[in-house]
């Protein structure tokens, strides 16, 4: 089974409405900062920095326990959550600087979790150069049912 790798981040109120239409321009400054090498590490880091909020990570942790506490196949461990199903097996990490969630879907459950958490998350694929605003994804899917 190929799983596939999410990073989201939490873009900052600036980069937000500069690139909410120009997705690519904001993957490849973000394609930049994951590819980057040591020697360049702390000006990538700043980069990122300026682009991307942090995590409060209990808050986060908190919100997706809440989300699911009635969910018989969601697990969590400090900051990993985990759902393992018939239909996917889905592993969230929490980080500070941003979230990892590793899916044998293209649409995990903790994709329509994390929409309600925040409207500024961007979604990264960086193996399968895939990106997204995650607020947009759903609305796309919504629009083919009323069709």
């Amino acid at each position: 089974m190929k799983m596939r790798v999410f990073y989201i981040y939490n873009i900052n109120d600036f980069f937000y409405e500069v690139y909410n239409k120009y997705p690519y321009k904001l993957y490849k400054m973000l394609e930049d900062t994951y590819y980057t090498n040591r020697h360049d590490m702390m000006l990538s880091n700043n980069y990122y920095e300026a682009i991307t909020n942090n995590f409060n990570k209990l808050f986060i942790n908190n919100f997706l326990n809440m989300n699911h506490n009635l969910d018989v196949y969601y697990n969590n461990k400090a900051n990993i959550h985990s759902i393992s199903n018939y239909q996917e097996y889905s592993k969230l990490m929490v980080n500070s600087y941003c979230l990892k969630l590793k899916s044998s879907i293209n649409y995990p459950s903790f994709f329509e979790t994390l929409r309600k958490f925040n409207h500024q998350l961007f979604v990264c694929d960086f193996e399968n150069q895939d990106y997204f605003w995650l607020e947009n994804v759903r609305k796309k899917e919504e629009e083919l049912v009323k069709e």
